[in-house]
This record gives structure tokens, sequence and C-alpha cells, in this order.
């Protein structure tokens, strides 16, 4: 599926669509709603002018302070502001989306998806991650809507070669297409293989301020193959590098699909190959697990030796 360009996004958190041919500007401080600029107040007769005013003072001063405390006591970490008060995942939906049936996943087979890895051209050298076994890089933010549909698929697929931990539920930007996605976030979690490095980078919050940052090896990646011709959009996002073997751009996943659905309707629905939700989830993941078998060198072989991944993997695309 496309994917907005950042312009687009722009253009859509700004609530407007530029004229043809003419480029999107800033808002300049004449055209921002009066709400959100200092108002001129008239301002009455200083209080202490009063008889009374002594007196009262010492109850508004401890009114204040009462107030003060309430307020500061109720507002939100700067933690879980900075990823959108992001949640721990539900035991039932991790239970649901780390255990798909291999009846359904073998049902499902592509889900009626075409192959969505790009293979790597020439001779690249091998991507590696920290503990020295074939590199999965994700890049992703958490306010994008298309980033929200394809980690469902992303996390069904890893959940067979290893296990999460610590990851939270989240929702994509409240005014970016398709907005409130309910998805997961990958900042802060982990993930253990002996298969598959992850790692992942979700580069910012669903309000799009920076949350993590690409180190300068990732951002040579970033540059090299989130573009042309393996991205229709250079610097487009969701973004992943299997082992510099093949690309992932954009996803296979349609957001629209989990429009209206919470996290447990779309988890449970994963046990249902009939389900549009499911054969998308489930159908993305699969081609994932094939091009993953493919950089593991068949490991494991409960996995990738299944007859569904082997036929997958056979079908996918070769440099």
């Amino acid at each position: 599926m496309a994917r907005p360009s950042r312009r687009r996004r722009q253009e859509l958190t700004a609530g407007g669509t530029p004229a043809a041919g003419r480029p999107a500007t800033a808002r300049t401080p004449s055209s921002i709603p009066s709400r959100y600029r200092t108002q001129r107040v008239n301002v009455p007769r200083p209080w202490w002018q009063s008889p009374w005013a002594w007196g009262s003072a010492v109850v508004v001063v401890v009114v204040a302070v009462v107030v003060v405390f309430v307020v500061v006591a109720s507002q939100p970490s700067a933690t879980s502001a900075g990823s959108n008060a992001a949640q721990p995942v539900p035991a039932s939906v991790l239970s649901d989306v780390t255990g798909v049936s291999s009846s359904v996943s073998s049902t499902i087979a592509a889900g009626g998806l075409s192959d969505p890895l790009e293979p790597v051209s020439g001779s690249p050298t091998a991507l590696t991650g920290p503990d020295g076994n074939p590199e999965l890089l994700y890049v992703g933010a958490e306010y994008c809507p298309y980033c929200a549909a394809e980690r469902w698929s992303v996390v069904v697929a890893l959940s067979r070669f290893g296990t999460f931990s610590n990851l939270h539920v989240i929702t994509s930007s409240s005014t970016d297409v398709y907005p409130n996605t309910n998805t997961f976030s990958f900042y802060q979690s982990s993930y253990s293989s002996s298969y598959l490095d992850f790692v992942p980078l979700e580069t910012e919050t669903r309000t799009q301020t920076t949350l993590q940052t690409p180190t300068a090896a990732e951002q040579t990646l970033i540059s090299t193959y989130d573009s042309a011709p393996y991205s229709s959009q250079a610097g487009g996002i969701p973004f992943m590098d299997l082992g510099n073997s093949f690309i992932v751009s954009g996803t296979a996943v349609p957001p629209t699909d989990l429009q209206g659905m919470t996290w447990q309707q779309i988890a449970a629905t994963l046990s249902n190959p009939k389900s549009p939700v499911a054969l998308a989830i489930i159908g993305d993941a699969n081609w994932l697990t094939a091009g993953i078998c493919k950089v593991t060198g068949g490991q494991p072989g409960s996995v990738c030796g299944s007859s569904t991944i082997t036929a997958l993997e056979s079908e996918l695309a070769s440099s």
C-alpha cells in the first residue's frame, strides 16, 4: 500500500490541502486561532486594597497550595507522555497475537497478498545485529497509521522466532489519516531470539515529537535502501531491512481494515481464517516469516520446515 509523503502528512495535520502547484506553507501567526494567542483583559482594583483582604488572604493561599499539589500530582510523567502514555499489552491480546495456530496460518498462507519483500541487488554485506544473528531493522513512528497496521504482522512473524518483552499498546495519531488505529509500540521493548536480532526504531511519538534517533550506521542503511528502487517514497515509513537481503517498504495490511476495532477485537479475529483482518495480518506475517527463514538458513526447522512457509520461500523474488 502506498504511503503518504512527509509533505502530505504535514498537510493533513494542518487540516488542509494546498492549491495545485502551490507549495504548502507554514501557518503564520496571524492565521493562528485567537484562542492560542495572548489576550488582553481588564484588571480590577488590586484585592489587597479591600478592607477584608488580609483576613481572606490566608484562606486563598491555602486553597491555592492544595490546588497546585493536586494538579501536579495528577500530571502524567514525562516518560509516559513521551510515548503516548502507552500501556502494557493485555495478556489476552499478547496470547492471541503471539500464538496464532499453525492450522490457521497454513489455511491463510499468503492471504491473497503478493510478495512484499524486495530483494537487495548486488552483493551487500550481510546485516548482523548485536548478538551476531541476522538483523531485522525496523523504522517507524508511533503517529503513523501504516506503521500501526504493519506492527501486527511483525509481532506475529517475529513471535515464531523469539519472545517479546515489555510490548505496549498505543494508538496512531488522532489527526492523521486513519486516526487512532490501535496497535503496539516497539519503543523500550526487547526481543530475545537465538536466530534473529530485532532492532526497532520508533522515531517519533504520537504527537510527532522526536522519540528515537538512528545511529550513523542505521541512517546510512536508511538512506541507501529506503529509496528507489526499493521504495517509492524516499525516507518513507514503515521501513524494514532484513539482513541486507530484503527490503520491506510500506505495509500490506490496509489500515482501513482496523478502523473502529479494539486491540482485543483485532487479536481475537486472528483465529478466524476467513476474516479479512486475519487474511491481511497473517498473510503478511507469513511472507515476512519466509524472508526471515531465508536469512536464517531455514532455522528453526519447526517454523521454516512448514510446507506453507517453504512454498512462500520458493516464491520470494531473488536479486
